[in-house]
């Protein structure tokens, strides 16, 4: 028996006109069938995405391929990646949001907010820094979770907290998110949405390439206070002693905790 025929013939006819009785096939082929499926999902997906706004959807494609690759030569080891801050501007994330700016950034997902608030913490240090924000200091808000995190939702929590000018709720692709949650933590696991109880708050100087973090619960006038340990400062006059600002030199031996006296 080389084929269905030759089986089905040798089947009493009952049998037989069970079998065909049980079976239902579409018209057309294997490979037309396959085609027309795949027009239905695009056409169902047309249809749900016919009434929304580029905002409202996640950040699926980027011009710049970040390669994951954190080159320590160049834009003081920042990945080159493509960034959309919450009105849908996006800008390559180093030229645009680091490069000569005092900037504070924590990594954040709106859904792990509840439990642990920390973008919600840091609208205290933000009203700490007052006018400073947007002129003298940026924040960024850097999503973990970019498949949720939509520019319009980022921006709807932006305008729940009351964020100033000059902080930016950032999401992009889940790639280039993790490649800058790499870039600071320097820790895989670091890159991934989920649960947390500690983290920490990057803050630096883009021009000098100086930068410091502390954790997320630190008291925000404390906070506030070191974000300026990094901000340039008028230059000393003749003879007067310089001081360095920002995190403490490391030195095993020295038990300042930071420059001031430096």
């Amino acid at each position: 028996m080389t084929n269905r025929r030759q089986f089905l013939a040798g089947l009493p006819v009952a049998a037989a006109a069970g079998m065909t009785a049980g079976f239902y096939t579409t018209p057309g082929n294997s490979k037309e069938r396959a085609d027309e499926a795949r027009k239905a999902a695009l056409a169902k997906l047309r249809d749900t995405k016919t009434n929304l706004h580029p905002n409202d959807m996640p950040v699926l494609c980027n011009p710049v391929n970040s390669g994951g690759v954190i080159n320590s030569a160049v834009n003081d080891s920042f990945p080159n990646v493509m960034m959309v801050n919450q009105d849908g501007l996006g800008m390559s994330f180093y030229e645009g949001f680091i490069e000569n700016k005092v900037v504070m950034m924590h990594f954040m997902s709106l859904k792990d907010e509840g439990h642990f608030p920390i973008t919600r913490r840091m609208a205290d240090v933000v009203a700490e820094l007052g006018d400073k924000v947007g002129r003298d200091v940026f924040v960024y808000s850097i999503s973990r979770d970019p498949e949720h995190d939509t520019p319009a939702r980022m921006q709807a929590y932006a305008s729940e907290l009351g964020a100033p000018k000059g902080w930016h709720f950032l999401t992009g692709t889940p790639q280039h998110c993790a490649d800058l949650a790499f870039r600071m933590y320097r820790m895989s696991h670091s890159t991934l949405p989920g649960k947390r109880k500690v983290d920490v708050v990057f803050y630096g100087n883009g021009s000098a390439g100086l930068w410091g973090s502390f954790p997320w619960d630190i008291r925000a006038d404390d906070a506030a206070n070191r974000v300026t340990w990094v901000m340039p400062q008028p230059a000393p006059k003749v003879g007067e002693k310089l001081r360095r600002a920002g995190p403490r030199v490391f030195d095993l031996k020295d038990t300042r905790n930071h420059n001031r006296e430096v």
